[in-house]
């Protein structure tokens, strides 16, 4: 699932590049907003399981990762919000771009490196 998730979050990365350098830079706003709203979506499923489910050390790492990914939902539709601005957009793509770097460092090379 993991190596699934990575491959569409990095199209859905270089298709918004795409789309931003084609000129169409509300299309390209608005596919950013996909990848933080599902970061949110994933972690409040996490959240309501409960801390005796999930453990009391991963319930909290989840409430600190859930705000990171507020932020970065908020930063999405701002800039979806205001296409015109094209800092901001690759501020945003650069934002999301960590993010997913990171996970595909976790679903691919976690092991390889550990």
């Amino acid at each position: 699932m993991g190596a699934f998730l990575s491959v569409i979050v990095l199209a859905l990365l270089l298709a918004a590049a795409g789309l931003r350098l084609a000129k169409k830079p509300r299309a390209a706003c608005w596919l950013m907003v996909i990848f933080p709203s599902f970061l949110c979506l994933a972690y409040l499923r996490d959240l309501a399981q409960g801390p005796t489910v999930l453990g009391a050390a991963a319930f909290v790492s989840d409430q600190k990762q859930l705000v990171v990914a507020l932020v970065m939902l908020a930063i999405s539709i701002f800039a979806a919000l205001r296409a015109q601005w094209r800092w901001l957009f690759w501020i945003e793509w650069f934002l999301n771009g960590i993010v997913c770097g990171m996970l595909i460092y976790l679903v691919f090379f976690w092991k390889l490196f550990s």
